[in-house]
């Protein structure tokens, strides 16, 4: 608004964001304001008159000087010529001639080229507008010479607020849970939202419900959802699967509900960490009372590793000609898991690291054994020995050491942990600084050396210099490699191979390596004899 009132308007903008969030709406407005003779500023938007004929042929789309162009279909060179040379008449009226360039992207490489001259030369008239999904797709020749946007996604509250507009103007009644439901559908574009909308208001008619809206649009219930969660969360399986059946019987697609319980298990960890109602908006608000009520049930590490499990299954339930056996399997995993216990918290009587009541959250499951705090009668003398401990109590945690390089271990003269990642594998560092797992490292190194142990955790870079020092987990991939080498080598030095590759001629098929008597994963077979 500032530019055009001030006539510091560029040649070129890009206006990047997700999918029916109006970047090409916004285009058009702003082309209709640039060419509107008498616009007006109102102290807070800068409006076009909507009546002068400029105005309404936009309006129209029949502008002869707004000229749209679809990038995906509009590709070539040959059309990008076409550009530049009626580029270069002046607008029929007014004094800006404007090309609005959707999903410019699909460009291909000699229609940038040929755009670019354009860009570096324009003519005083033409103002370029483009919108994309995938700015990282343009060549920097062209995004150092544009003005770029990005836009953001509409929240699920300004959604749901112009859904009621919408209905208002057209006279029909619905409740907010569906509107809340249709505009969480949406996850962050109003067209998407619309059309949905539009799809709800032909099965429903005149009065939207919850219902009306599930079963038009194929969402899966909450209930629903919140029951799979709580019954991996209670560690019944069975339960959870009998759930999932029912589901599968109702014909949802079982991806859509895998990911329905991520996110779901997002907003549990969200209540899990205290967060507010506000902050997890995107809840109404007996789903958000349900999270809080189901959220004391496990730790943060196990919700998070749960998290894992489902996001890594969401395509592989997309994929797997079975679908419903994977789910099934994630089920009985994540609710079966062996349950994560703090050193200090097992056992029958034992409490929470404040001295306070026994956590039941931390009890292992049914017909399993507690996982017994580590007999600490001495620190441990290495780095290896302290990794072996960790790894008793907090596996993740343990994972993570490995693959680190300790450069100062707690002793009498050097009573902190020093602790180096490689920056192949920086993402530790992130991981372990997390609170969670930085106060879980930090009450087994107390009760180990018997008092506090400051931790320093840094990324290392590799140098030319001296030969760097190896993780646990590198040192052994490496002997691991070294062992399948010599393997190898010693199959292909046999003297039995040796003389029948004499006796025969013939080339050596790949060796296979056996892995406790089974092949190893990736192994090849040759089908020769």
């Amino acid at each position: 608004m500032n530019a055009i009132r001030s006539d510091r308007i560029h040649q070129a903008y890009l206006f990047t964001g997700s999918r029916g969030i109006g970047k090409t709406s916004i285009a058009r407005i702003i082309a209709k304001v640039m060419r509107c003779p008498g616009n007006s500023w109102d102290g807070q938007w800068l409006n076009s008159c909507d009546q002068c004929a400029s105005c309404l042929e936009v309006t129209r789309g029949n502008s002869v000087d707004v000229i749209e162009i679809d990038g995906a279909s509009n590709n070539g060179v040959d059309h990008v010529r076409e550009i530049r040379e009626s580029a270069r008449f002046m607008p029929s009226s007014g004094t800006r001639k404007i090309y609005i360039i959707d999903e410019v992207h699909m460009l291909s490489t000699a229609a940038f080229n040929a755009l670019l001259k354009t860009l570096e030369e324009p003519p005083p008239h033409v103002v370029f507008i483009f919108a994309t999904t995938e700015p990282h797709k343009i060549p920097a020749t062209i995004l150092s010479r544009v003005q770029r946007f990005d836009l953001k996604r509409v929240s699920a509250a300004q959604i749901q607020a112009r859904l009621s507009q919408v209905l208002q103007a057209e006279g029909i009644q619905a409740e907010a849970p569906a509107l809340a439901l249709i505009a969480r559908a949406a996850e962050g574009g109003l067209r998407d939202a619309l059309s949905l909308l539009d799809q709800v208001i032909a099965f429903s008619g005149e009065k939207i419900s919850i219902e009306g809206v599930r079963e038009s649009i194929g969402l899966i219930e909450s209930q629903l959802i919140l029951s799979v969660l709580k019954a991996i969360l209670e560690r019944k399986a069975l339960e959870g699967l009998a759930v999932i059946q029912s589901a599968y019987e109702q014909g949802h697609d079982l991806k859509l509900l895998t990911r329905h319980l991520i996110e779901y298990l997002h907003g549990l960890i969200l209540a899990k960490i205290g967060a507010s109602a506000g902050r997890a908006g995107e809840y109404s608000e007996h789903e958000w009372q349900e999270l809080q009520r189901l959220a004391p049930l496990r730790e943060v590490e196990e919700l998070e590793m749960i998290f894992q499990a489902l996001h890594q299954g969401v395509e592989w339930i997309a994929r797997s000609p079975q679908p419903k056996t994977v789910l099934d399997v994630l089920v009985i995993k994540c609710a079966t898991a062996e349950t994560l216990v703090t050193v200090g918290a097992a056992g029958s009587g034992s409490s929470g690291p404040a001295g306070g009541t026994p956590r039941p959250a931390l009890v292992a499951p049914p017909k399993t054994q507690a996982i017994p705090a580590p007999a600490l009668k001495s620190a441990p003398k290495d780095w290896e020995g302290l990794v072996l401990l960790v790894r008793q109590s907090r596996p993740f945690i343990a994972t993570a050491l490995e693959n680190a390089i300790c450069s100062g271990f707690p002793s009498e003269t050097k009573p902190e942990l020093l602790i180096r990642f490689p920056k192949s594998v920086g993402f530790y560092k992130e991981q372990l600084s997390h609170r969670t797992h930085a106060d879980s490292l930090s009450q087994i190194l107390r009760e180990a050396f018997g008092r506090m142990i400051p931790v320093e955790i840094d990324i290392t870079e590799p140098t030319g210099g001296e030969p760097q020092a190896e993780s646990i987990a590198a040192r052994r991939e490496r002997e691991h490699h070294e062992r399948e080498t010599s393997a190898r080598q010693a199959a292909e030095n046999h003297p039995v191979i040796r003389e029948a590759q004499a006796l025969f001629g013939g080339e050596l098929s790949p060796i296979e390596i056996l892995v406790n008597g089974s092949p190893k994963a990736g192994g090849s077979h040759a089908g020769k004899p």
